[in-house]
């Protein structure tokens, strides 16, 4: 089922008005308005939404600030409208992000409602890599523990590699444990007895 993005906006009164008006409120929800970055952060790390969309000036800081402060916390995308020559320097800066967007003034609401659905639906893409990435690391440092454990096993107590795998694996059912929890004791307990 198509869930509606969650979206908070932050801009002077004028901006936000506008705003309201040209985001296509049936593709998102718009979770609160703010008119500085601080209260936008504040909102931010309070109310989760999928993106924010702010103007390039604040009361209290840029709109590029608010959105490096919103990527090095790892809240959300943040799509900031600018003015042209604005815009050119966002892009400078931002060459090594991926939630940071720019769209230029006078704002096309189609072309606002189309990059906000994009930076959502990328944004999500790269947190499902990430935790295919850190899953695969997990089981490779895993891996590497129960071969070292095997090896142990092996050496200690003249058993085969099928010995030594069944062995952990015994006792790791008996246990009702993770294969790689036993393996790392075993690591950890010969480390002891080998100081």
């Amino acid at each position: 089922m198509y869930q509606k993005s969650k979206i908070i906006i932050a801009g002077s009164k004028e901006i936000v008005t506008s705003l309201k008006k040209q985001i296509e409120i049936a593709n998102f929800i718009l979770l609160d308005s703010s008119y500085s970055g601080n209260e936008t952060i504040r909102k931010t790390t309070t109310l989760f939404p999928d993106i924010v969309v702010s103007d390039y000036k604040l009361s209290d800081m840029t709109g590029l600030d608010l959105a490096i402060s919103i990527e090095n916390l790892k809240l959300c995308p943040v799509i900031i409208l600018a003015s042209a020559e604005q815009a050119e320097y966002i892009e400078e800066l931002k060459t090594s992000s991926l939630n940071i967007f720019c769209v230029s003034k006078p704002v096309n609401p189609s072309a606002l409602n189309h990059t906000i659905l994009l930076a959502v639906k990328l944004t999500k893409r790269i947190h499902e890599y990430e935790y295919q990435i850190d899953s695969l690391k997990k089981q490779l440092e895993d891996r590497k523990v129960i071969e070292r454990a095997k090896g142990i096993l092996m050496k200690k107590f003249n058993m085969s590699e099928d010995e030594a795998y069944k062995e952990m694996r015994s006792k790791a059912m008996n246990s009702s444990k993770p294969l790689a929890e036993i393996a790392k004791t075993i690591v950890e307990m010969f480390k002891i007895f080998s100081n």
